[in-house]
């Protein structure tokens, strides 16, 4: 047999102050994420340095358990499941959440897959039919100044991709499962493409409940997809079962899925930043304090109970005749007052400076870039030959064009508003001051007392359109003088634009025709910006909800095959990995609660339906080595004849890890855990066909076990010494691993494959190699003293 060479380097052990209970390495980088109990997410280098912690989602008053973490093939965003059905993408640089996926049920399974490079290599003869030239055309968005409104830590990001899918090559799909029975797709973690309802799936069982999806995969070349799933009988029985799905919609037009979902994560970005926007012209609407309103209303009331008319009377009396009534004087000096008057211009025009601001720079901006790419998106679903199959429909996009354009018009409407309230404020204020100066008696500066017959018109206007309202004792009236707060508001207008006296809307009123006009986009005069802004959003949802419902019709179940039935439910180990070039998608299980007798090896092949293949494993005596090496090694290389299974995963497309611990004499308590890498080519003439027209059970189908013990390398495993292993998470692509303690809060790091180095010729010389031994020692010896700290954990860990 030809020798498996490897071996684990320790590299270190370290406390974890909160108990972990998910632990997910990066496929990319030397980062492992782990999952506590109360919540949080934290982030370490393979040194153990923190890189950082991610809160829990319900705070400290309500812990919300995470189900599944799960790394974007790249590295660098990591899902986080929890239990609410919330999902969370996170940048790997500084936890920003950077997407938001709200499920209707507890996520119970979640996995990350990339299609293979090699299969999405483009031949010479075909052309990428697709490149993004927004960039040409459009300008970069301006970042969302603090002083404006508060975007979080994005506001200096690239807008534009704040979904991070730029760098994205080849499509990678999340696949999610959950306590409903329910499998969702998305498109690089944030485009909807596909839905399964497996409860409607299942042949031939009465189910009492919805099935829990247990663990869920695709296949590197995106043609299947394999589920395990939970499911009670009406005996209350746990019936485990494996489903395999052809997906060959996603596999023939993983191309057009690709592009779309790259302009859809690019349309989200953009919602985003437009959401941040009016959230940011709302908080400057807000900083008007307009104290006018309720003096006003004072004043109202006042005047009610002594005489007859409405407010607008006695101030249009003042601009005309230059005296004003007894009340209106005791009004403006001691209840407005000129300090007053002072401080409600400055607040005023500040904020319609921060708004107009944000209305030109950014909300036109970013509504442009909307509608070019909502432009792009129509020119996919008119390219029936290409997106047609994906399910795009004409329709659906246009009228998310038309309502980005409506929007817009909005946007250029609130902008006039704005234009013509300062207007009007500004010659109000500055004649109100000047009647407070005079009845004051204070000098009156000149250029307060320039007063044009076009300012004396604003004033009068203004007091006509604002002032005219009587007092009602029922409704107690309000003045309303701002007119930009109403667009912020998910109602129509109070005060809508008129529009009666513009010629273009007599033009489309006289030729009603033009209305059908794809050429011309609607105007609402009576909607405020709020209500278009919701309008926009559930145009876009709509838009995009086609093709997942096309994908999800698309998904043909291969066949449906009974694991094993269990008197109760408990947790097991479910591991899946994809090779293309072996032409299979592997799935390891074990059918007992842990420490577990036996694993399961299956393999499905991905190319013909008829091919299910099994083996299954127990580890008896691990002793692959010669007498004369025996003798040399340490005692523990061969302590007992039987092992049990603790985890099992597969690390690369030839190694399953697998962290055993020992039975000696029939007892659990006192064996070592032991951790094993077994070649999978030492099972290729041990796996039995499954006959899956046959309604029995699988572990019961095998006709023979293996015993891998006797299939690992004298360098392919290695006790764990002073501990009590619980589960692992190893990574072939980064070769290390990490073992959790049972406490649950301590872990031990390892190297993998670590090869033996070959003797070299150097110019060091032994006196140096001994000093850095003796300096390594001392630091060993250091960090003992350190972890006596632990003794008392490390005493119940430890033999």
């Amino acid at each position: 047999m030809e020798a498996f060479m490897c071996s684990f380097r320790q590299v270190d052990e370290r406390h974890v102050l909160s108990e972990v209970t998910l632990m997910e390495w990066s496929p990319k980088m030397d980062l492992i994420a782990l999952a506590t109990m109360q919540g949080e997410v934290l982030l370490h280098r393979l040194s153990w340095q923190k890189v950082w912690a991610l809160s829990a989602i319900g705070g400290r008053d309500k812990e919300v358990k995470i189900e599944v973490l799960s790394w974007r093939p790249d590295g660098k965003i990591l899902a986080v499941a929890y239990e609410t059905g919330k999902i969370v993408l996170c940048d790997v640089e500084n936890a920003d959440i950077l997407h938001t996926i709200e499920i209707r049920a507890s996520v119970t399974a979640m996995t990350w897959v990339a299609k293979s490079t090699s299969d999405a290599t483009k031949s010479d003869n075909e052309i990428y039919f697709y490149e993004d030239l927004s960039h040409h055309f459009l300008s970069k968005l301006p970042s969302l100044s603090k002083s404006y409104g508060s975007l979080g830590k994005q506001s200096e990001e690239n807008v534009e991709d704040a979904k991070k899918l730029k760098d994205q090559n080849n499509l990678n799909i999340l696949i999610v499962g959950t306590s409903k029975g329910k499998i969702l797709l998305f498109s690089f973690g944030v485009f909807p493409s596909g839905e399964i309802d497996v409860s409607t799936e299942v042949a031939n069982n009465v189910m009492i409940e919805p099935p829990k999806i247990k663990s869920v995969s695709i296949s590197e070349d995106l043609s299947l997809l394999c589920v395990t799933m939970e499911s009670k009988n009406v005996d209350g029985e746990s019936l485990y079962s494996f489903l395999s799905y052809e997906i060959p919609l996603i596999k023939n037009k993983h191309q057009e899925l690709q592009v779309v979902a790259f302009k859809y994560g690019q349309i989200a970005s953009l919602q985003g930043y437009l959401s941040s926007t009016i959230r940011a012209i709302s908080e400057a609407w807000e900083d008007i304090l307009l104290e006018i309103d309720s003096k006003l209303t004072n004043y109202a009331e006042e005047k009610y109970k002594m005489s007859s008319g409405s407010v607008s009377d006695d101030f249009l009396e003042l601009l005309m005749f230059g005296t004003p009534s007894d009340v209106l004087e005791k009004f403006l000096l001691h209840d407005l007052t000129e300090k007053g008057l002072k401080k409600l211009g400055h607040s005023i025009e500040l904020s319609y400076s921060n708004i107009q601001k944000l209305v030109l720079k950014h909300l036109q901006s970013v509504s442009q870039a909307l509608f070019y790419h909502l432009g792009d998106l129509k020119g996919m679903a008119q390219w029936t030959e290409r997106f047609g199959a994906l399910g795009l429909s004409v329709d659906s996009v246009n009228q998310a064009v038309m309502s980005v354009a409506s929007f817009l018009m909005k946007a250029t409407e609130i902008q006039q508003v704005i234009d013509n309230s300062m207007k009007n404020f500004k010659a109000f204020f500055r004649w109100l001051y000047a009647v407070i100066l005079r009845l004051s008696e204070e000098p009156v500066p000149p250029e307060i007392m320039k007063v044009t017959q076009q300012d004396l018109n604003f004033v009068a206007e203004f007091l006509k359109e604002n002032f005219a309202a009587e007092w009602d004792q029922e409704k107690r009236s309000t003045f309303s003088l701002e007119r930009v707060g109403q667009y912020l508001k998910m109602e129509n207008l109070s005060f809508p634009p008129p529009v009666s006296q513009n010629p273009w809307v007599a033009f489309i009123e006289n030729h009603p025709q033009l209305k059908e006009s794809d050429l011309l986009f609607s105007h609402c005069p009576e909607k405020s910006l709020v209500q278009q802004h919701s309008e926009v959003q559930k145009s876009i949802e709509h838009a995009f909800s086609e093709p997942a419902i096309v994908l999800g019709h698309s998904m043909r179940k291969r066949y449906e095959q009974v694991l094993f039935k269990a008197s109760t439910s408990y947790f097991i180990r479910i591991s899946h990995y994809s090779s293309v070039q072996q032409g299979f998608i592997y799935t390891i299980f074990t059918a007992e609660p842990q420490p577990s007798m036996y694993m399961y090896v299956m393999r499905e092949s991905l190319t013909d339906p008829s091919v299910l293949q099994a083996v299954s494993i127990y580890f008896g005596e691990i002793s692959n080595t010669s007498i004369e090496l025996k003798e040399t090694m340490s005692p523990l290389s061969d302590r007992c004849k039987r092992h049990r299974i603790l985890d099992a995963q597969f690390y690369s497309e030839d190694t399953v890890s697998v962290l055993l611990v020992e039975e000696i004499e029939g007892n659990l308590e006192h064996g070592l855990p032991v951790l094993v890498q077994l070649p999978l080519r030492t099972l290729a003439n041990d796996f039995h066909d499954i006959n899956i027209n046959v309604n029995e059970n699988l572990i019961q189908a095998i006709p023979i076990t293996v015993d891998g013990g006797l299939l690992v390398d004298k360098m392919s495993y290695r006790h764990l010494e002073n501990m009590k292993a619980a589960s692992f998470a190893v990574s072939g692509s980064r070769k290390v691993a990490c073992v959790l303690f049972s406490s649950r809060r301590r872990v031990r790091l390892f190297e993998m494959d670590v090869e033996d180095e070959e003797e070299e010729e150097t110019d060091i010389d032994e006196s140096a190699t001994r000093a850095q031994d003796e300096s390594m020692e001392s630091q060993t010896m250091i960090n003992t003293n350190i972890n006596t700290n632990d003794a008392d954990e490390d005493k119940e860990n430890s033999y």
